[in-house]
């Protein structure tokens, strides 16, 4: 047990995101909303953003109908997704305030469903300006409260002027455990004269937002801005492989599944207990994401049933941390819902939620007294294969708005 708290406690002093509790601004999702997943319309899973002009669709289901009529609208944001002052003209044609009318039941499904699908641009709404966005969803009976709030961002170039790798963390303190990050942006067609006042840089690991961070310029080379710090504000926590539950047959167990039971009108999974091991380990994951399927069914969206899944991890009880369980499953967010508690029969933490049929990462997370993230039950290694997406940001005067002129995903 001392050598796990150790452990932990080495990983908080390692750079990582402020706070890992609470609703993070932008994104909320009420009582009986699930699945909420923002993409590129035919893609399983990826991050929520598109090309300015392209489509990028919302996804979400309401169950047992809580919710009658929906509306929806969407709001322009600065580079840390703070809405700013434009007006809607000044981001948009259209229409600010609109019905959400594309919905189907769900079917041949124990768990009953209103499935939700929201394409922008439509005939209603045409993006006009890159950055980044909210939108909300309302239902007509609480018109001033969203039900749902999901973060997106709209892009003007794939990427050619952006350079980047991954590299092992030059200070010592760092070389085992994370990974350093080496951008470098081509400013030979954005033309940015001061790019220490009018261009940010951002990254983000593996779709979380937690780790999202401002990267600072090292130096100028020519037209070429440098972001090279070795003081580890480039730096991630390197994490492991995820861990991963197959559910999207209620008639199979699947490896990392002890029992499936039926149960009151539903399906239950429960898992077979995770250990505590930071050894690195090679799994195959998608990195922390998770994509819905029914493996008897014809409609993943429509016929994929919810199912209730049992998470349990085996670890000391006597701990001063209270552990979530954590990834896009969970929106990246340690929140009550999905806080572990101690079942003492077993001797192990588990935690029950409602999740719809799939295939899910996963990881447990552990937070502090003050909320603040301190480690996974998996530890860190700078061998893990993550991701990384890289934006370009530009705020000149002649702009409305802060652009996103430029985003990169780094494999």
């Amino acid at each position: 047990m001392k050598k796990q708290l150790y452990t932990i406690l080495i990983a908080a002093l390692m750079p990582t995101a402020a706070t890992a509790q609470g609703n993070t601004p932008g994104e909320y999702a009420a009582d009986g909303v699930k699945t909420v997943m923002m993409k590129q319309p035919g893609t399983d899973f990826g991050y929520p953003m598109c090309r300015l002009g392209e489509p990028i669709e919302l996804n979400f289901d309401i169950l047992d109908g809580k919710y009658d009529r929906l509306e929806y609208t969407v709001r322009h944001c600065d580079s840390d997704f703070n809405p700013d002052d434009l007006m809607f003209n000044e981001f948009a044609e259209g229409f600010d305030r609109r019905p959400l009318d594309e919905s189907q039941e769900s079917f041949n499904t124990l768990q009953q469903f209103t499935h939700y699908t929201l394409t922008i641009p439509n005939r209603d709404i045409t993006l006009t300006i890159s950055g980044n966005y909210i939108v909300d969803v309302y239902s007509e009976d609480e018109p001033d409260e969203p039900i749902l709030s999901k973060r997106f961002m709209v892009y003007e170039s794939d990427g050619d002027i952006i350079s980047a790798r991954v590299e092992q963390p030059f200070l010592p303190e760092y070389q085992m455990q994370c990974q350093q990050l080496y951008v470098e942006i081509d400013n030979s067609r954005l033309r940015v004269y001061n790019p220490e006042k009018y261009l940010k840089v951002y990254a983000i690991q593996n779709g979380d937002h937690n780790t999202r961070r401002q990267l600072k310029i090292s130096g100028f080379q020519h037209d070429e801005v440098q972001f090279h710090l070795n003081d580890g504000g480039n730096i991630f926590n390197g994490g492991n492989e995820y861990d991963f539950i197959d559910a999207k047959d209620v008639h199979f167990k699947a490896l990392g599944i002890d029992n499936i039971l039926y149960q009151n009108g539903i399906y239950h999974y429960i898992l077979t207990p995770t250990t505590y091991d930071e050894a690195y380990f090679n799994n195959g994951d998608i990195n922390g994401a998770y994509y819905v399927k029914n493996d008897r069914g014809f409609d993943r969206d429509l016929e994929s049933d919810y199912v209730k899944v049992t998470f349990r991890l085996k670890y000391d009880a006597f701990t001063d941390y209270d552990i979530y369980l954590y990834g896009a499953l969970t929106n990246w967010q340690c929140i009550p819902e999905f806080k572990l508690t101690w079942n003492a029969d077993d001797r192990l933490w588990q935690t029950t939620t409602l999740l719809k049929q799939g295939l899910y990462n996963y990881k447990f997370a552990f937070v502090d007294s003050d909320g603040k993230f301190a480690g996974y039950s998996s530890g860190n290694n700078f061998n893990t294969m993550n991701d990384y997406l890289i934006m370009v940001y530009t705020s000149l005067t002649r702009d409305r708005g802060e652009r996103l002129v430029a985003c990169k995903v780094l494999k």
